[in-house]
């Protein structure tokens, strides 16, 4: 769900070849190898946060999510959408995210890496996930100026990679992305890539807000934008919109600072709200948009509907000049591993776990063939289900089903896209009316991804209302219905003691009969 602050007039959506689907849009104009050290001239091409167990989290109505997504998320809530209008969109007859056909994942080097322990791997205060002592730092090297720095998080049984994403900017300076938690280590690589001048808290998720605070401290000199919808110890931010004078967005951000207790330059913008459009077209005060709106087309996402502790939000960003669209939770793309048993496919890509994991777990934990299955499943939410294989190993059906291609991460399917199907699906189509992009970096998972509007748009195949089920089960990853049992009986404990909006639609569309 986002709003693009993206210019004033039509847009098109970039069409899959296939059979031509028609989807609820809204008229809301949402646009808002680490082998090289990093080059002095790069080229364009080339909170505060206060604790809540899970308990009160559900309390709250927020639910407490495992990796692709929010390790706290909270559903969505009044969703700021104009009057729906009706576009066509194109929608693949055929998988388009097929392992065996596309090479996703072949700019994906996770054994490629450079970490500096000596500098430190602790923070004061510290984290509210672990690891507590020895928070690693990774960087990586995603191609054409742009890197990943990689920590781990972990509560009860779930253990996920997380990053901050970092582009390099034609000259020489840096806007980073989800800042994670600064330690020695974590700045050291950072501070080596350039400046940090520009700084974006794209979400409102728990794991990916905590840090920030601590991060500006140690910035305090770089531009600071938040994504709408933002919460702190002393109440909600609240958001600014496209109609709002500059005395009005002033006022906004003084409160937001307040509210976050750190810098806060701006905020990013949804469009103004039906029947003050001529106002909206008007010239905009420069205090509404970054400094940096020219060289990145943006689509926010803010929902919030009755019933949820609060509004949600993620934003989304093309990086024109490196044709990069850098995401949060949106989509994942899971590796699969060479520590895992392949099933009966041998051809199946297969990668190294992410050297990280070594800095948590022993060898002999890493080295079992169930670790990274395992690991998976357990942060989208889906059952430990085993079937057995020729190789008489176990084999997990929906981890086989998710890897190696670009996909909606099912937990975010059951909680967000069940409840808020007509937001959600419009701002897929808003992303896939920016700046075209051929490749996808995220903060979970592998990146980068190579994929584009047409497989960014096919990993939402179960928005489509009017797709058939042999066209979703050809588009969609092939998890089996069993399997959404453990996100189901969730659904049903929030909805039978009133934690969040109600279910509006089936998010399992498309799921493999057994």
């Amino acid at each position: 769900l986002l709003l693009a602050v993206q210019p004033t007039g039509a847009w098109t959506l970039h069409s899959y070849s296939g059979a031509s689907r028609r989807v609820v849009t809204s008229s809301l104009d949402l646009g808002i190898g680490e082998s090289t050290e990093p080059s002095s001239t790069p080229s364009a091409t080339s909170h505060d946060w206060y604790p809540l167990s899970r308990r009160e989290a559900l309390s709250k109505g927020i639910i407490v999510g495992g990796s692709g997504i929010a390790s706290a998320l909270s559903l969505p809530t009044r969703a700021r959408a104009d009057t729906a209008t009706v576009q066509d969109i194109q929608r693949p007859l055929s998988s388009p995210t097929s392992a065996a056909t596309t090479p996703l994942l072949s700019n994906y080097n996770p054994s490629n890496y450079k970490t500096l322990p000596s500098y430190g791997r602790t923070v004061f205060p510290p984290s509210f996930l672990l690891p507590l002592n020895n928070r690693a730092t990774y960087r990586y090297s995603l191609g054409r100026n742009a890197w990943a720095l990689e920590q781990l998080i972990a509560f009860a049984n779930v253990t996920a990679t997380i990053r901050t994403n970092v582009i390099k900017e034609e000259n020489g300076e840096l806007w980073v992305c989800g800042p994670l938690w600064p330690t020695d280590e974590y700045c050291a690589l950072l501070d080596e890539l350039g400046p940090v001048t520009n700084v974006v808290l794209p979400t409102n998720a728990l794991e990916h807000k905590a840090a920030m605070k601590q991060f500006v401290r140690k910035y305090p000199d770089a531009e600071v934008w938040i994504s709408p919808g933002q919460y702190g110890p002393f109440g909600e931010c609240g958001v600014v919109t496209e109609d709002m004078d500059e005395d009005q967005v002033n006022r906004v951000v003084r409160k937001a600072v307040k509210t976050m207790g750190y810098r806060v330059d701006g905020i990013l913008p949804l469009r103004a709200q039906p029947g003050t459009q001529s106002k909206a077209h008007e010239p905009k005060p420069k205090n509404m948009f970054p400094s940096w709106a020219d060289r990145f087309d943006t689509a926010v996402l803010c929902v919030d509907l009755p019933g949820n502790a609060g509004p949600t939000s993620e934003c989304a960003f093309v990086h024109k000049p490196s044709k990069t669209l850098v995401v949060t939770d949106a989509v994942i793309c899971v590796p699969s591993v060479s520590t895992t048993a392949a099933g009966d496919n041998d051809s199946t890509l297969q990668f190294p776990i992410q050297p990280i994991f070594s800095s948590y777990f022993d060898e002999t934990t890493l080295s079992d063939p169930t670790f990274w299955p395992r690991t998976v499943l357990q942060a989208v939410f889906l059952p430990l289900r085993t079937e057995p294989s020729k190789s008489e190993m176990a084999v997990y059906p929906g981890y086989e089903a998710l890897t190696n291609r670009l996909v909606r991460a099912p937990i975010l399917r059951a909680f967000a896209d069940a409840r808020a199907p007509d937001s959600v699906r419009d701002w897929v189509n808003r992303i896939a009316g920016l700046t075209t992009f051929d490749r996808i970096i995220t903060a979970h998972f592998a990146s980068p991804i190579n994929a584009g509007q047409d497989l960014f748009t096919g990993a939402f195949a179960h928005l489509d209302r009017d797709a058939s089920l042999d066209e979703l089960s050809s588009t969609l990853p092939p998890i089996a219905c069993q399997d959404w049992s453990t996100l189901d009986s969730l659904n049903d404990f929030i909805g039978d003691n009133k934690l969040g909006a109600p279910v509006v639609y089936d998010f399992r569309r498309g799921c493999k009969a057994e």
